[in-house]
């Protein structure tokens, strides 16, 4: 699923979702190389390093939470699952989308009976239709 593309991880993301990794042949590689940089916490020391870099302030970076993993484990598919759901922005820009959208995706204060991952799973599979031209209501 991720043969030849390169991923740092920051120290918040789980073993279990690296170890996901490299089980589907991705590379893990140190985050100025990287294809994709995921973390699960936007005020790990590690993740605000980045979010101070002239690469990230140069828009030359994204970081991406975890939970995307997660999604395509689900899915077993990186191509059903909308990655850019899962960019995460500094706290304060996630403090002003949540004034905007609610809760995003990675946030956990709501009870529900489905896992995240799996409401993450089934909200890209709602937006499947959208991107093949198809609204569903």
């Amino acid at each position: 699923m991720f043969a030849n593309k390169k991923a740092w991880f920051s120290s918040s993301v789980s073993q279990s979702l690296r170890d996901f990794w490299l089980t589907e042949d991705g590379i893990v590689t140190g985050w100025k190389t990287a294809d994709y940089i995921f973390s699960a916490d936007a005020e790990h020391p590690d993740t605000l390093r980045i979010f101070q870099s002239m690469e990230y302030i140069r828009d030359k970076v994204t970081v991406f939470h975890s939970l995307f993993l997660n999604s395509c484990r689900k899915r077993q598919s990186t191509k059903s699952v909308s990655i850019g759901h899962y960019v995460l922005p500094p706290v304060p820009v996630q403090n002003a989308m949540r004034n905007v959208v609610g809760r995003l995706i990675w946030d956990h204060d709501q009870p529900s009976t489905q896992s995240f991952a799996d409401q993450a799973a089934d909200n890209d599979k709602e937006a499947e239709y959208v991107n093949d031209g198809f609204v569903k209501n």
